[in-house]
């Protein structure tokens, strides 16, 4: 049973090494569609961390996939439970959002286990997106929302590029390309003139 919540901290509890951040990267959307997914996210009894972090990798990789680019900054790597946002980078902008007060750290009790959640204190900026990039966002979220963090995890191990990378191996957006699916000959046919198009430029 979820037992009432209980405030953490609006304060970042570990300091971070701020040489993560590029001075060449503009991370406001970033960190806006953090807020966005917590809001977004935030009044369902089975978010958590995992969750969170789930539905930030589909985000930017199935957009990556339709439109060639992702929606945040961040980068994925592997990890045990499933893929997650670098933690060099998005444990600072975490930390960031903490201590503006732009997010809160909850934690909760669900099914006997404790949930750290980050909690929306105000609704995301969404003049930073695009029709389509909320359109994606909230595709990801109605398909996830109600997977707790031990099924979300097991969608994701299904996926070629978690599978095959090593532990904490950087998951390009590329690898959200890979199949388990045996290539047709239309398949092979199309990459052999892909090939041969690049090596004429």
């Amino acid at each position: 049973m979820k037992s009432m919540r209980k405030i953490v901290s609006s304060r970042s509890k570990y300091p971070r090494i701020m040489g993560f951040l590029s001075s060449h990267i503009d991370y406001t959307k970033t960190k806006e569609l953090i807020v966005l997914l917590a809001f977004r996210l935030g009044k369902k009894s089975n978010y958590g961390a995992t969750l969170l972090n789930k539905a930030l990798y589909f985000v930017d990789n199935i957009y990556y996939l339709k439109k060639g680019a992702p929606i945040s900054e961040l980068r994925y790597v592997k990890q045990e439970f499933g893929p997650t946002p670098d933690p060099a980078l998005f444990l600072v902008l975490k930390d960031q959002l903490l201590d503006s007060n732009d997010l809160s750290l909850v934690e909760s009790e669900f099914f006997g286990r404790i949930q750290k959640k980050l909690m929306a204190n105000r609704e995301p900026a969404w003049n930073l997106f695009s029709a389509d990039e909320i359109a994606q966002i909230d595709e990801v979220v109605a398909d996830i929302a109600d997977l707790n963090g031990s099924e979300v995890s097991e969608f994701s191990h299904q996926f070629p590029a978690w599978q095959a990378a090593a532990d904490r191996e950087p998951l390009p957006f590329y690898t959200f390309l890979l199949s388990f699916k045996t290539p047709s000959d239309s398949d092979i046919s199309w990459a052999m003139n892909e090939i041969k198009n690049v090596q004429s430029h």
